[in-house]
Parts: C-alpha cells; sequence; structure tokens
C-alpha cells in the first residue's frame, strides 16, 4: 500500500519550475522528494561532482597507501626509499591534477 495517500496539486510560473527542476537535480533527488524534504526542514545539498568524487576516490587511495607503509614502518622500524618516492610522486600528480581542473573552471 503506498505511504503517501494525499495528493497536493499546486501551480509554479516557469521561472519556478525552472528552478525546482534544477535545484532537486542538483540535489539528487525527484521533485516531489525534494519539495517533501523542504518539507521537513531537511538541509538540502547538492551532489559532489563527477570530478569530486574522483578526488575523493584518489586522495582515499592515497591515504590507503600511506596507511599500509605507515603500518610496515612501525612494524620493521624502517621504509623503503622506492616508498616515499612513490608517495611524494603520488601527491604531487594529485595536487597538480586537482590544480588544473580547479584553476581551469576559472
Amino acid at each position: 500500500m503506498r505511504a503517501r495517500t494525499i495528493k497536493q496539486q499546486f501551480y509554479l510560473n516557469s521561472e519556478e519550475k525552472k528552478l525546482l527542476k534544477e535545484k532537486s537535480k542538483k540535489a539528487g533527488l525527484n521533485e516531489s522528494e525534494f519539495i517533501r524534504s523542504m518539507i521537513k526542514g531537511y538541509k538540502i545539498k547538492e551532489q559532489p561532482t563527477k570530478e569530486i568524487r574522483e578526488f575523493t576516490r584518489d586522495i582515499s587511495g592515497i591515504a590507503n597507501n600511506i596507511n599500509q607503509i605507515a603500518k610496515v614502518v612501525n612494524t620493521k622500524r624502517d621504509v623503503r626509499d622506492e616508498d616515499l618516492e612513490y608517495l611524494k610522486n603520488a601527491v604531487s600528480k594529485f595536487i597538480l591534477e586537482f590544480q588544473k581542473k580547479v584553476y581551469s573552471r576559472n
């Protein structure tokens, strides 16, 4: 059985309809979900862009590698130069890519 049984109709002008469509899409919700969330007082945030999700995944991978190397260092009390060089290059590459993406937008 449907949880919502009350149908509510209302009118919008073309600008309001456009805003509703844009904002609900950015939030990753359909228009009904968006309106219900607004009524409940939820703070609706835009979904992260594909680029942000990719950067988050990349930085998570770098952090994972750092943790793995730290674990080895803590057990063996030694770190390989190759590991440090890998981390240095990975972080540098990430920062350069991030800067390219951010500054190319402006």
